[in-house]
């Protein structure tokens, strides 16, 4: 084999290894019913992946036959992504009841069984655990328990073998059947309370994100990096404003080797930019039609406000962000019907996309605040124009490697 051979197969391995910690970022809980060719990847680089991800990030990743589970600790683990209906709605209280109450049954379930015999076991356990749920009591409790089971479905916990829950949710009597998925039900939930656990008490604990020593410090500021799409250093508190200056470069460095991403350092903060391909609806820009507008209001805020000059925010007047988000969120907009002519995601309805696009922004931290007192940050800039500066390859030294200066711009 020659030199260049053996270049070719490294980058080639290199490449299908960073592939497979994105995907594993992207969907935590990976399944051969739902994303079979990632899970093959993950399995075939599991030592690798397992051993990076621990050193990395402090994120204990378990591979089976059948599923793969990455579990986040720290910021990653204290703000999740909110668990949504495929309208693009969140759950509510009640649809949370029914997913628990259905995990709660599924960990021990490994037979095939309808969707009735569900329902029933559903009701059994809520009536042991003492809450007031019964899958059978009317359309509305129906729909909760239906949007449930369609989140195990899209999981991978469930599959439907004959019928949809959507056929059970429109006539209660139609005949669906279900299989189980057991170890990946198991698998759902990364971190349970412990008995006696208040709410505060377990955020708290769960909160990893301003730890006390240098090295659980420094895992910190890579958890933020990754999971977060910039970090603001005026958001940080002091003890880790001071260690990303100090080890920023080593954290680029250690997030490159695992992740295949650039990074961009500038003067008011860091975000990681990843491959294009690596952006598949569950990153930020995403091509659903929800990332989609949220992209093209970036774009509308950033010309007409011009974040990042010098300020790292700038107020956005609720007029402006009002008539920007009735052109490209209206029943007429362009985009609109282009949607509706591909059979992609469903399109939310013109009424919940305005509130659904800011609150995505809210949470990559590029449009923040309520409404009289929103911000936009400086970073939102960077989607209006090619990207700066980044950080250039570096050798793996995240070990003991060595820091590199070098001037900060702004966005």
């Amino acid at each position: 084999m020659t030199t260049m051979d053996a270049y070719g197969e490294d980058s080639a391995l290199i490449g299908e290894r960073q592939a497979a910690a994105r995907a594993l970022m992207l969907r935590p809980l990976l399944t051969v019913a739902t994303h079979p060719a990632d899970l093959a990847l993950v399995r075939t680089h599991a030592e690798w992946l397992i051993q990076r991800f621990q050193r990395v990030l402090g994120y204990r990743l378990t591979i089976t036959d059948d599923h793969a589970r990455l579990y986040k600790r720290g910021t990653g683990a204290l703000a999740p992504e909110p668990v949504r209906r495929e309208s693009g709605t969140r759950f509510t209280p009640r649809t949370h009841t029914h997913l628990a109450l259905a995990l709660a049954v599924l960990v021990g379930t490994v037979e095939d069984g309808t969707v009735q015999e569900l329902a029933a076991a559903v009701h059994e356990a809520a009536r042991e655990a003492g809450v007031d749920a019964d899958p059978g009591r009317g359309a509305g409790e129906r729909r909760a328990f239906g949007a449930a089971l369609r989140h195990l479905v899209g999981l991978g916990v469930l599959t439907e073998l004959s019928g949809t829950v959507a056929d059970h949710v429109a006539d209660p009597s139609a005949e669906v059947v279900l299989r189980p998925h057991t170890q990946a039900a198991r698998s759902v939930a990364a971190h349970l309370p412990r008995p006696g656990q208040t709410p505060e008490s377990f955020l708290a604990e769960a909160d990893g994100s301003d730890p006390e020593g240098d090295q659980a410090g420094e895992t910190a500021l890579r958890r933020m990096l990754a999971e977060e799409a910039v970090v603001l250093r005026e958001n940080l508190p002091d003890r880790q404003r001071e260690r990303l200056v100090a080890h920023q470069w080593r954290a680029a460095s250690a997030l490159r080797n695992l992740f295949g991403c650039d990074t961009e350092i500038r003067a008011e903060g860091v975000a990681l930019v990843m491959p294009e391909e690596a952006v598949d609806g569950h990153g930020f820009p995403s091509q659903d039609p929800v990332g989609r507008v949220a992209l093209a209001l970036l774009n509308h805020l950033s010309g007409r406000l011009a974040p990042g000059h010098p300020a790292t925010s700038v107020p956005v007047p609720d007029e402006e962000l009002r008539a920007a988000l009735e052109a490209l969120t209206g029943a007429d907009a362009p985009e609109r019907a282009e949607w509706e002519r591909t059979a992609g995601p469903e399109i939310p309805d013109p009424v919940r996309m305005p509130a659904l696009v800011t609150d995505l922004l809210n949470r990559w931290g590029l449009l923040r605040g309520g409404p009289g007192e929103r911000h936009l940050a400086a970073a939102a800039a960077r989607y209006g124009a090619e990207a700066g500066t980044r950080v250039p390859p570096i050798p793996d030294n995240d070990e003991d490697g060595g820091e590199q200066e070098g001037e900060r711009d702004q966005w």
